[in-house]
This record gives structure tokens, sequence and C-alpha cells, in this order.
């Protein structure tokens, strides 16, 4: 069993081991009753995480608790109680609750186990609480103010300070029965509240941030919380990269214009729309997300981010902060603001500290509460620049050098949406010797500005095509051509023809691999003559995410696994798996990287191509190269324990027999 960093800075045993002494009498600590036992344990400014699991700060040997049922965290106001989505639920004063603030005296019960929060000087000791089905009676401070959380019972004046109480000697409390909930958790919980009971990740508040694990990384549901700026900027505070803040965000328009610079400024209404937006903005740079979605649900908006290739929910807003958000983002990218049940596309940048420019493509689609928006980040600071840093074997590198040397040719590279084709194209742009030649790129949209190339975006409704700017650009002399996508017959066949008259194109196909590729060519209507002299490498790739360094698990291989991974990587004695701890949001991932598959258009395959090869006949032809498949570079990765072998067969899908 792994170790957690949270467990190993609290010194806890298995609760009914022994107890543990609270080491400051002054300071709030937590009663914990069993049946035949009671003992207790401090409460400090790290989240109390309780639950069956040995990576939980306070360990229960409770057979209804689940492996990770609630924690306890300390906030500004006092501590909050939150359900980690249990199995049997965490009641509070015999009523089950999800989320709330702890008051002194209060009682949580956890299956057969009794917590009772205790402030010195503050409250009576739990020893003055009785259990009972019925919600424990705590002493109201006088004239509360009402308050919008459900059990906000904040004071509208100070309330007169307590006589000071000392904690009951724990050997006098005597064998404590455990509370009895009502008809609540007797009553089987619906789908909604039962969740699979997997490990969690906290916030710097001591929030969960997401589930277990799986494709979609999501955040219990924050609703209920006080302020959701708040848990953004909690968020934020909780991730590694420190480099700027909030409010060192600069935001600018579609035309470069500084709409809210830098700094606090002065208050005002609206403003909260602004500072929403700069922090998730700040949240997605430290978090590396790719993009934020904005999702209107009704009664509220909910916010999630793709951060590794997975949706993570952030938090949710209400609908009045949601609309001022979209209205915000529609001003920045000069969208028509109002506009409400039609498709819309804009873009917008921010500028942070020491001189980084942060692009964003915005797009609004109509959804049946109103647009949903979604921000697509496009931050160059963390993605790979250049062909050395984009990890692939060393042979693809060097024959990609050389090919990209030349004066003519073309190179393909493949895969679906998502898979980090553009990142890879910018990248053999940057190593074409742009100082010296003249690059041109043709692109829907342009996504990255790259520094000394000349970029040309797509607009149909202006008859600027793919094809008609490619006529075009052909007339103005350039030496590299870069085509974002061939989409038809036209474009493929200009392109192939400006690739044998002495230029080099590079271009996207969407295909699954790279003998696909010549397929899909000769099915647009490509002349097989053309295909066969103009196409020099092909190039297939998938974005896979990396197993965290720091809990992943050795296991056996399986004779079916060994058979899976290849005579290549014979001898091997385990391969890895995710489990999941606090360094990876307990996702079990950590970052992404790119596998490839790369053919190099040989002289038998060109004289194979023209006369209407099978797959299998193309297979043959690349035997003579250092061909390998996309499951094979993946099954190499897995080998050495960088990625995990289920990861491989759910991005490329099962090895074809």
């Amino acid at each position: 069993m792994g170790s957690n960093p949270i467990a190993r800075s609290c010194s806890i045993p298995a609760l009914g081991v022994r107890a543990v002494g609270v080491a400051n009498m002054q300071d709030p600590y937590l009663e914990i009753h069993q049946p035949g036992k009671a003992w207790q344990i401090p409460l400090g400014n790290d989240p109390l995480t309780i639950g069956r699991h040995s990576d939980n700060r306070l360990v229960l040997d409770d057979t209804l608790a689940s492996r990770f049922h609630c924690l306890i965290s300390k906030t500004r106001d006092g501590f909050i109680l939150r359900d980690l989505n249990s199995s049997n639920g965490t009641a509070l004063n015999g009523k089950v609750v999800r989320y709330s603030q702890l008051f002194p005296g209060d009682a949580v019960t956890v299956g057969h186990t009794r917590l009772v929060l205790v402030v010195p000087n503050g409250q009576a000791s739990a020893a003055d609480s009785k259990p009972t089905s019925a919600p424990s009676v705590v002493a109201e401070p006088p004239a509360a103010a009402p308050q919008s959380p459900a059990r906000s019972r904040a004071p509208s004046r100070p309330a007169p300070e307590p006589e000071p109480v000392a904690p009951v000697p724990l050997e006098e409390l005597g064998e404590i029965e455990p509370v009895q909930i009502e008809e609540e958790l007797a009553e089987p919980l619906s789908d909604e509240d039962v969740v699979a009971d997997e490990p969690i990740a906290l916030d710097a508040a001591g929030l969960p941030l997401a589930d277990g694990g799986g494709e979609d990384d999501v955040v219990p549901e924050m609703a209920g919380l006080q302020d959701p700026l708040e848990v953004i900027a909690s968020l934020a505070r909780s991730l590694p990269d420190q480099s700027f803040g909030e409010h060192d965000i600069a935001l600018l328009s579609a035309r470069g214009q500084m709409i809210h610079a830098a700094g606090i400024g002065p208050a005002r209404e609206n403003r909260d729309a602004v500072d929403c937006l700069r922090r998730l903005l700040l949240l997605c740079a430290r978090a590396r997300a790719t993009d934020v979605h904005f999702e209107p649900k009704g009664g509220q908006y909910v916010i999630r981010m793709r951060i590794d290739g997975s949706m993570v929910e952030v938090c949710r807003i209400a609908n009045a902060l949601g609309v001022r958000l979209s209205a915000l983002v529609k001003v920045l990218s000069e969208v028509d603001i109002a506009q409400k049940n039609t498709v819309q596309e804009g873009h917008f940048s921010s500028r942070v500290p020491p001189g980084r420019r942060i692009d964003y493509r915005v797009s609004f689609a109509p959804s049946v509460y109103g647009q949903k928006l979604v921000v697509r980040v496009l931050d160059t600071s963390y993605a790979p620049l250049h062909l050395r840093t984009l990890q692939m074997p060393e042979w693809m590198r060097t024959e990609l050098e050389r090919v990209i040397r030349q004066e003519a040719g073309m190179v393909l590279v493949c895969g679906p949406t998502g898979s980090g084709k553009t990142t890879t194209l910018y990248a053999l742009i940057r190593a074409s010797d742009i100082s010296h030649r003249n690059v041109v790129t043709i692109e829907d949209p342009v996504e990255i500005q790259i520094e000394g190339v000349t970029q040309i975006p797509v607009d149909e409704d202006k008859d600027r095509s793919f094809s008609n700017l490619l006529r075009s650009t052909l007339r103005q002399d350039p030496d590299v051509i870069l085509i974002g996508e061939i989409r038809d017959a036209e474009t493929a066949r200009i392109a192939m023809q400006a690739a044998i008259t002495g230029h080099l194109v590079f271009s996207t196909v969407h295909t699954q691999n790279t003998t696909g590729t010549i397929f899909r060519l000769l099915d647009l209507g490509v002349e097989p003559y053309l295909v066969a002299q103009a196409l020099h490498v092909v190039v297939a790739q998938r974005l896979v995410r990396q197993l965290c360094p720091y809990c992943k698990q050795a296991v056996k291989p399986t004779p079916k696994q060994l058979e899976k991974i290849g005579q290549s990587t014979a001898g091997i004695e385990r391969v890895y798996e995710p489990r999941g701890c606090v360094r990876c949001l307990h996702t079990g991932f950590s970052g992404r990287r790119a596998i490839f598959e790369l053919l190099t258009a040989t002289d038998e395959l060109r004289e194979l191509i023209p006369k209407n090869p099978s797959p299998s006949q193309l297979q043959a032809a690349l035997a003579s190269t250092p061909f390998q498949t996309l499951h094979q570079s993946g099954y190499a990765l897995a080998a050495e324990g960088i990625v995990g072998l289920d990861e491989i067969d759910r991005v490329i899908g099962r090895e074809p027999r």
C-alpha cells in the first residue's frame, strides 16, 4: 500500500488501536466514540480525511464507513464538514448532509463512529451532548441573522463569551452507543448519491478536487458553497505553478486592445464577472488545462476544464454570474452580445508576467438552457516547441530532420482531433530554417502565431477556402507551405503538385494510421502517380496519459499482456498500472505525451501505390524500413513503465489481429 504525504504528516493510528491524546488542550479537537471506546484527536490547519482507506489521516476500523467517507477542514469562519460521496452517507446531529459548517458541540456520525467537535473556552465538551435519533440541540447565539447557507448561524451581534468548560476525562465517558440516524440513512440512496468509492484529492481548503479517476475526473458538487470565486481561487492556490497571480492578468480584446488592465482595480458593480474570469484563466494556466466549458443547466452554470484530456468539474455558479461571464467573453472577443441562439466564434488574449501572452479561442453554441461557451486555451509555454521536445524515437526525428532540409516534398501528419497534429506541424515549421526561407501557412483558424511566418486564416464566407488561398500563395514564391488540413480533392491535388514543383508542403489528414492516409488520398480522387511522387513522410500520432511516477504500481504481466507487448520487449517482469495519489489528483496520471507511427515513402512503396495495393501489401513494402505501428510504439512505452497498457488500448483501440 502506497503512502500518502498528508498521512505521513500526521502519525495517527487506525481508530480502535490506541487513543490519540490532544497535544494542546486549548486547540479545537474531535472526541471520537465507538462502542466500548473513546479518544481524542487534534484539529489543525490541514484537512482531516476520514474513512477506512489507509491514505486517510483518520483511519476508521468501521465496516459501515466508506474507504474515503468525509473530511473536516478549517476555514476562516471555523470548520466545515463535507461528505465524499460515501455509500452510507454522513450524518450531522442525526441528519444526513452533503456539506455544512460545523459548530462547537456538533456530532458527526460515520457508520458506528461518532465524532464531536470540541472548541475549548468556546463550547461544552461532547460529553454533555446526548446521542439521540433527533438532531442534537446546540445552544444558538441570540438574535441570529438569516444567512444564505443552509445551516448558517452567525449572529448579527457578538454573542456573550461562554464560561470555559474543561473537557470531560475519557475514562468518565463510559461506553457510547452509536447514534441512530434518521430515516434518510435507512432508505436506499439514489443513483445520484451513490458514487464509486475511490480516493479523493483535496485542494488547499480541503475540498475534493477529483473523484477516484477514470475518463471524467469530476470534482464533487460545489453547490452550496458560500463563494464559488473562493473555490476557484483555492484550487489555483493548491497547484505548484505560482509564477503569477490573479491580479497580474491583463485582458486584451480580439484586436489586442487593453480592456481590463492588470491590478485589482476599483470596486464596481458586476466586477465579480471580471474577477471570476481572471481566476478561471489563472487556474487554467496552473493546471495546464486545454479548454474550459461554461455549461448552462437551468438553475446554474457548471464550469468544467479539460486537464490531461479528461473533464474536471471546477464549480457551479449562479445563472446571473454565468450570463455576465458570457457577456464579458463576448465583449473581449468582439462577438455580437445581442445574439443568444446562434453559433458564434471569436478569440481574445491575456498578458501575464513576464511579458507572456496567452491566446484563447471562443465558441458559443445554443443549448436547451442557453448558449454553451467553450474557451480553448492556446498556451505555448507548456507545449513542445521543437522536434527534440516531442519525445519521438531518435530514428523518427532523424528522418524528419532529413526531409525538412529538402527543397521539395510533402510531410503529412494524421490523427483524430486533439491528438497534437498542429503542435507537431509547428515544430516542423520552426525547424525549417525560417530566417532563410519564405514560410506561409493557411489555417482554419490561426491558433498560434509564429514569428517570421506569414499566417493566413481561412474564411469561407469571403471565398477564401484552402484551395483558393493555396493558389494565391503559390504566386508569392513560398519555400515552405503549411496547409491546416487536406479536406477535399482540389486542395490535395494542388498541394501535391506544389510538392513536386519545388515546394516543401506540410499538412494534416484525419485518418487513423499512416497506411490509411495513402488510401484516403486515393479515395479523394488524387491521381496515384501524384501520391507516389509527392509523398515523402507520413506521421500518425496520439496523445496518451503518462502514469504518475509517484504512485504507479507494478504488477506481474499476464501471458496475454506479454503477447500484446510483443517480442521486442520480451523478458520484462512487470508492467505498471495507475493507482492515484495527492500529486496527481488521485487520477493515477500526470501529464501527456505523444506516441508516433512514421512511414517513409521508399522506392518500393512508390512503385506499389499506382497498382491499387491492399493494406497487407503496403505493410510488406515497409518491411525493409524501421516502421512500427502506433500500438508497438505505445507498448514499448508501457514496457518502460511510462504508460499503462489499458491507456494504449483506450486511445488507439485494440490492435487488429
